[in-house]
């Protein structure tokens, strides 16, 4: 598939208690081919660089990347996991997929466990661009450079650059030093293939970097999460995650939270300790839209920031408009 600028579909806020509504956002991949002159010298059957990504996410990251290269370089863009319509933890590729993974120049997933359904099937694992360690499904709590949530607050302070493993969350599309680390490292192996590509990755670097500034300036207040889909923006905030432990443990690892999990939840919003919710509409179940009413009965801000954009929708450009919803509240 080779991949157009797509036209972004406004991010809708709807205000019903002042309830900031984001699109969903998630980890996404691209498959990108720089093709040479047919005749050049020294051509085989085809001059094309193929990347291949696990989500639209990732592939949208690559587009950006590719978007600078020479005129004169063909590049075909092609994400295995498209739109906001599966779940990509859960995803089961075909052998059309894995056999393009392998065919695949450059190869990019999140890691984490996340995409592991196509990392894993790969012949060779050192051609992959990866955010998180190429760990199994449900183990990257187990590695050992994981750091909890305050950890990785001053990570983020200390060494802005370093991708920080946030207790096993997979979700680190959301992290402006992973999309930075990705757009790098793409820029560097497309253009190794084909060095008349000059692809560069610094018009994403500083739009990342520009986005990452405005979410430095958010307040100091307290949130809560029905799903920790937002740990790898928040940690370059100060704002402070009141989530109750054995709820946002049961959600890292994709557990189910207990009764008394719920109900602790539940009297923290009641309480008046939570200043916003954020909300993951993708994994909407009966105990998030008992906590999302609760939190409406009290007029506590809520914004929805989802696994993955939808088809027609950039990522970076959904990532912007769910920093712009956050931007919004106020302490």
């Amino acid at each position: 598939m080779i991949f157009n600028k797509r036209k972004l579909d406004g991010m809708s806020f709807s205000l019903k208690h002042f309830t900031a509504s984001v699109a969903t956002l998630c980890a996404g991949s691209l498959v990108l081919t720089a093709c040479s002159s047919a005749d050049s010298e020294g051509a085989g059957d085809s001059d094309t660089i193929k990347v291949v990504a696990s989500t639209s996410i990732w592939a949208d990251v690559a587009e950006a990347v590719i978007d600078t290269a020479q005129a004169d370089v063909d590049v075909e863009v092609e994400p295995i996991v498209k739109g906001n319509g599966v779940d990509p933890h859960h995803f089961e590729p075909t052998a059309a997929d894995i056999a393009k993974a392998n065919e695949a120049d450059v190869l990019i997933v999140g890691g984490g466990g996340y995409d592991s359904w196509l990392y894993q099937a790969v012949k060779n694992q050192d051609e992959i661009i990866h955010a998180l360690p190429l760990t199994d499904h449900g183990k990257l709590d187990e590695e050992p450079d994981v750091v909890t949530a305050m950890e990785a607050k001053a990570v983020a302070k200390s060494d802005p650059s370093k991708v920080t493993n946030i207790e096993g969350n997979e979700h680190v599309w959301y992290d402006a030093a992973a999309i930075e680390k990705v757009a790098t490292e793409v820029a560097d192996l497309v253009n190794k293939a084909n060095p008349e590509a000059k692809a560069s990755a610094d018009p994403l670097l500083e739009r990342v970097e520009g986005i990452k500034a405005r979410v430095e300036k958010l307040p100091k207040l307290n949130y809560a999460q029905t799903e920790p889909i937002a740990d790898y923006i928040m940690k370059y905030t100060p704002a402070l995650d009141v989530t109750p432990e054995g709820f946002r443990k049961a959600t890292v690892s994709e557990g189910e939270p207990t009764a008394a999990d719920l109900a602790r939840f539940l009297q923290t919003v009641k309480d008046g300790k939570v200043d916003l919710l954020i909300y993951n509409p993708q994994t909407e179940t009966d105990i998030s839209s008992r906590i999302r009413k609760a939190a409406e009965d009290r007029n506590v801000p809520i914004v929805e920031i989802g696994e993955t954009p939808p088809e027609d929708t950039n990522f970076l450009d959904y990532y912007d408009q769910a920093v712009s919803a956050l931007e919004v509240v106020k302490a």
